[in-house]
């Protein structure tokens, strides 16, 4: 795998992905809108979960995977988006700056969906977070 910084093609994509998981959280009719915040996990558990987690098209998911991507880039100061590119796939991931430590919203949220046990959001945030900060770096 290797780690690349954005090029503007990709950081209109995901411009236009978190502007598709701001109009499905608004699409859900209760006149909340995402922060980009921790707050937001809250209204993504909710896309997940309706109708079905199956139910979501590759291009929701990937909206609501940059959606959490975003809130984990505001809660976790010194991170960074970028690029993680391997022999058969590309895609987003937070960084921690100055390291080789990073994390994929994507991957994470697609193999929690996989497994098909029911995905807690929260849970699956700590998950990242603890990823991206491993014990050697608290210290």
């Amino acid at each position: 795998m290797c780690l690349f910084h954005l090029e503007p093609s990709d950081t209109q994509q995901l411009a236009q992905w978190l502007q598709q998981a701001d109009a499905l959280v608004l699409a859900r009719g209760r006149g909340d809108v995402l922060s980009g915040t921790l707050q937001d996990l809250p209204l993504l558990q909710d896309v997940i979960a309706q109708p079905s987690p199956a139910a979501l098209t590759p291009e929701q998911l990937h909206a609501v995977s940059a959606a959490l991507g975003r809130v984990l880039l505001h809660d976790q100061a010194g991170s960074e988006w970028a690029i993680v590119q391997g022999v058969h796939q590309r895609g987003y991931a937070i960084r921690r700056m100055g390291t080789l430590h990073w994390v994929s919203p994507e991957g994470a949220l697609r193999s929690h969906l996989h497994g098909g046990a029911k995905l807690d959001l929260r849970k699956l945030f700590a998950s990242l977070c603890e990823r991206l900060n491993p014990p050697a770096l608290a210290a």
